[in-house]
């Protein structure tokens, strides 16, 4: 339940710091579909980061995740550490070249 809870953690702060820094023009969406829907509207983009862990944590109360789907589940927790880890890169170097 907490890679549960860390992916949809994880999905809001992902996007609020992509919106940010696309909103200050200091990166851009790397995901070619993600950038389709933020061109749409970043309500879309934000009711996909939110309403999809949401379904994994229902889906984790009707049968509770174990074996294979635990560790796909668990990798994708350690690649979503990895993009925050490159969203806190990206904002120390802009907030070092700033000032």
């Amino acid at each position: 339940m907490r890679f549960c809870l860390f992916l949809l953690a994880a999905g809001i702060l992902d996007a609020v710091l992509t919106h940010l820094g696309m909103a200050f023009g200091i990166v851009e969406e790397a995901n070619p579909m993600m950038k389709i829907v933020i061109e749409k509207s970043w309500s879309y983009f934000y009711f996909i980061k939110i309403f999809l862990p949401l379904i994994l944590l229902g889906i984790y109360f009707l049968r509770p995740i174990k074996g294979r789907i635990r560790i796909l589940l668990v990798s994708a927790c350690v690649l979503y550490l990895s993009v925050l880890v490159y969203h806190l890169v990206w904002m120390v170097l802009y907030l070092n070249t700033s000032v």
